[in-house]
């Protein structure tokens, strides 16, 4: 799902197109205008009646457009739309420029990654619990980095390994809503994460730059990351900010 795409788009297990699933009326086009779009930028699986249930997350960069939730279905293929202006405006008494570009789900509890930019130096993650249609704030884990100018893009957890996976990118830009020029993208490994996750703040001392692995994997904005199921692979998603969406398998 592309923070302004009018669709889901399903892949099989060899990432070929399957179907696309309307989520936004006709007539928007592939696309949805900036001013207007939801800016789902992160998503992640739970579990809900014993099925598995996709929540896409809006960015919270701009109120109203981007304070909701919406929630998939795969089995019933239904849609549902989450109002989260409430836990939002909560949020943004305490970051004033709130952009959520990164979530997953550890050990029952929601963790949303915020994002940093050029005058708001910071990453964090806020936990939360409860139901996903009205979460509660637990607690804010500030994020430290070996460098200064990444933002948080992407977030996934194994609970079989207690492994945190991270990306992060590179962008100059003052603001969650305006675009920058891309520079270099990044990816953490965390292990033994719930621990660490414990405390107040979270240190990353090594970074992998993923512009040194592969020649196609420089100026990329990695915008996610997931890991692949049952295999030692992440699959990693990049965003050119012009509706150009490159998928990349990275073993680890």
């Amino acid at each position: 799902m592309g923070d302004d795409a009018a669709m889901i788009l399903v892949l099989d297990e060899h990432l070929k197109e399957e179907k696309r699933i309307p989520i936004f009326p006709a007539g928007q086009g592939l696309r949805i205008p900036k001013p207007e779009k939801p800016d789902l930028e992160a998503s992640f699986v739970i579990e809900k009646d014993g099925k598995k249930i996709i929540v896409f997350l809006g960015s919270g960069s701009l109120s109203p457009q981007r304070d909701s939730a919406f929630i998939f279905d795969p089995n019933k293929g239904s849609i549902e739309r989450v109002d989260l202006s409430k836990f939002y405006n909560f949020l943004r008494q305490s970051f004033n420029q709130l952009n959520i570009e990164a979530a997953t789900f550890i050990h029952g509890e929601f963790a949303f990654g915020i994002r940093a930019n050029t005058s708001s130096p910071d990453n964090f993650i806020v936990f939360s619990a409860g139901d996903i249609h009205s979460p509660e704030f637990r607690r804010t884990v500030k994020v430290k980095l070996p460098v200064s100018d990444a933002g948080m893009s992407g977030m996934d957890y194994d609970e079989e390994t207690d492994r945190l996976f991270i990306t992060f990118s590179s962008e100059n830009t003052p603001n969650p809503y305006v675009d920058g020029p891309i520079g270099e993208s990044y990816l953490a490994i965390i292990d033994e994460a719930r621990a660490r996750l414990q405390n107040p703040e979270l240190t990353i001392s090594s970074l992998t730059r993923l512009g040194e692995l592969s020649i196609e994997l420089i100026s990329q904005k990695i915008e996610s990351v997931a890991l692949i199921k049952g295999s030692p692979e992440l699959l990693l998603v990049a965003d050119d900010d012009k509706g150009g969406t490159i998928l990349f398998k990275l073993r680890f």
